[in-house]
């Protein structure tokens, strides 16, 4: 077990079954971590794909509940299960995940970690089956949990109001869709329609796998090899990544709701992807412009002006957009919007500060370093960078932020377009 890389690195290799593995042997670690991601397109089959994962944690042909499934997994000294959706750029990202002990470090060496990853093939491609359909029961109770999840969205209205923005702003791109699905949908969803989508789709999706663990590389790909070891038809390949959209000119949209604090979300369009050339300039002018405490929204909007309770800006890495957002009182719309905007436009014309500059470099150095140790993140981190046709290389990133320039981040806050506005009052 002599396998560290620092940075950390992976080896890459690809199983028979054609998926691609990725390993990260850290002695850090005294659990294995691993990740399966599945894809598609962010398609009108959305909701469905969300609701999969759902019903698969119920029960699986050999632990048909989740009693069963609880039992057999407090057997393999309480290893987790998990799965979550995102949405990656235009595309969905389900991730199944197995958190389970290194069985080196346990007394009498179990195969425990063959034994998780088994449960966690299970889990995915093993379902619980009843007259060709999910068990129906199963179904009900998920589809009733996934719509009080999309339904409690509203409850955040910060959140509620960037998503908001979000279906806007890119209305007629497939962006507009949120990960978890729409409620619209999800009483025309049965059981054994469900069963079908989920065939085809998770024996033609695009799958990688990665383990993270105190590990021997070669031993890991011999063991994942056998489990994974099923023939898939050829998979589906993903549509591209998404173009930039060109903004004509600036949407405002205004909402009345029963609210205490009004929210401003301004949309922006970068165009700027993992690994490009202004990738760390980009990341350099969010943290000037309202990644952090120090940065310009923050300390002029809300503690100058006293105009937001809130004020923070963030970057969409993988669509290609920038957000701008704050809690106001609604009579202060003009001018909280007025002042958000000059930030921007003096970030574009140089205007950063030595502590500006020297904070927002030392802050995303810090969080890049991070990074290193928070190996589920670090996994994800490195699989969308792949999508992205690009490699994660945590040491060459240090690298480049410690070279991005006041005028390159100027020249990147001159490509931003301004797309949408959005108001949320009461």
């Amino acid at each position: 077990m002599t396998h560290n890389f620092n940075p950390p690195g992976f080896e890459r290799f690809t199983l028979d079954s054609a998926v691609p593995l990725a390993v990260n042997s850290n002695q850090k670690l005294k659990n294995i971590y691993v990740k399966v991601f599945v894809m598609a397109d962010l398609d009108e089959e959305y909701t469905s794909r969300s609701l999969v994962p759902m019903v698969l944690r119920r029960g699986t042909t050999r632990l048909p509940d989740m009693q069963e499934l609880r039992r057999y997994r407090e057997n393999l000294y309480g290893c987790t299960l998990g799965s979550s959706v995102l949405k990656v750029g235009e595309w969905q990202m389900v991730v199944f995940s197995l958190d389970i002990v290194n069985e080196a470090f346990l007394p009498g060496g179990e195969s425990l970690f063959e034994k998780g990853l088994q449960l966690l093939r299970e889990l995915i491609f093993d379902p619980l089956v009843e007259d060709g359909a999910f068990r129906g029961e199963y179904v009900e109770r998920e589809k009733g949990l996934l719509e009080n999840n999309i339904s409690s969205l509203v409850d955040d209205k910060n959140e509620y109001a960037v998503l908001r923005c979000t279906e806007e702003m890119c209305s007629s791109e497939p962006y507009r869709r949120h990960e978890l699905g729409s409620i619209d949908e999800i009483a025309g969803i049965e059981a054994e329609g469900l069963l079908r989508f989920y065939q085809d789709w998770s024996s033609t999706a695009p799958l990688s796998l990665y383990v993270s663990g105190d590990v021997d590389p070669a031993a890991v790909r011999d063991t994942v090899s056998e489990v994974f070891s099923f023939q898939r038809p050829e998979q589906k390949s993903l549509s591209a990544l998404p173009a930039r959209v060109e903004v004509a000119e600036v949407k405002e949209v205004r909402e009345q709701f029963e609210v205490n604090q009004a929210q401003l979300v301004m949309g922006f369009r970068h165009g700027v992807h993992p690994g490009d050339g202004h990738y760390e300039a980009l990341l350099m002018l969010n943290a000037v412009l309202g990644g952090f405490a120090h940065s310009k929204l923050f300390q002029n909007v809300r503690e100058k002006a006293s105009l937001a309770y809130s004020a923070r800006s963030w970057v969409e890495r993988t669509k290609g957009l920038l957000y701008m957002a704050c809690g106001i009182a609604t009579e202060n719309y003009e001018q909280a919007l007025e002042i958000c905007l000059a930030q921007l436009k003096a970030i574009e014309e140089g205007e950063i500060s030595d502590e500006e500059f020297d904070a927002s470099r030392k802050t995303i150095i810090n969080q890049n370093r991070m990074l290193e140790d928070n190996f589920p993140m670090l996994m994800a981190s490195d699989f969308i960078w792949r999508l992205h046709g690009e490699e994660l290389d945590l040491g060459a990133m240090r690298d480049r932020l410690e070279k991005v320039t006041r005028e390159e981040i100027a020249a990147t806050a001159a490509t931003l377009r301004h797309d949408t506005t959005y108001f949320l009052h009461s």
